[in-house]
């Protein structure tokens, strides 16, 4: 993996509300897309943690009312309701796989049980 180096530092854009919300937006999105963990190989989708975000940013939204400039407003606004309607169809579909391995370990529960 590559050493940052401080020219990569400046090159980033510079700090303002947008910016941040954008970090933390582009930080919910890597973990709802999955997250390689070296340690194990695998891709780590992590619903607690994205769901932290919304909430985060919801509280800045609460405490930012009236506050903030309309770019500022709309961006977070905007942001957060991307970010609700993916940890929705993510946890939708979680619970639909759920839902069809159920009946798959029910199958077998049911069979084993006759073989006894």
């Amino acid at each position: 993996m590559d050493t940052p180096r401080a020219q990569d530092i400046n090159e980033l854009p510079p700090m303002n509300f947008i910016t941040f919300v954008n970090d933390l937006v582009t930080t919910a999105q890597l973990y709802m897309e999955g997250v390689h963990n070296p340690e194990t190989d695998e891709v780590v989708v992590s619903l607690p943690l994205v769901k932290r975000i919304i909430d985060s940013l919801e509280l800045l939204e609460e405490k930012t009312k009236g506050n903030l400039v309309a770019p500022e407003a709309n961006f977070l606004a905007n942001s957060l309701y991307e970010l609700r309607m993916g940890y929705v169809r993510l946890v939708n579909s979680a619970q639909e796989a759920a839902a069809e391995e159920a009946p798959a370990d029910d199958e077998q529960k049911e069979k084993a049980e006759e073989e006894e």
